[in-house]
């Protein structure tokens, strides 16, 4: 198991990833860029609510301060399912 986080996010590149904000709100998207401060750019990203799709963006960048938690390995179903 990979112990540094940021590692972890550059291996999740082109991949799909589910992100849940400090206030509540998750995200769903392909991650195409990771920096330092664990900023992410994801496309194709949908805002999720109660496991359904809120809203849908194009790409978005999200702040890493603001991130409570990062699932690396959402699969298709997971994201087909929401």
């Amino acid at each position: 198991m990979e112990k540094d986080p940021l590692k972890l996010l550059a291996k999740s590149i082109n991949n799909l990833v589910l992100v849940k904000l400090k206030n509540g709100l998750e995200y769903k998207g392909r991650l195409i860029e990771v920096d330092n401060y664990m900023n992410l750019v994801l496309s194709g990203a949908e805002e999720v609510e109660e496991g359904e799709p809120k809203a849908k963006y194009g790409e978005i960048f999200i702040r890493g301060n603001n991130i409570l938690f990062i699932k690396p390995d959402v699969t298709e179903s997971d994201w087909e399912e929401g």
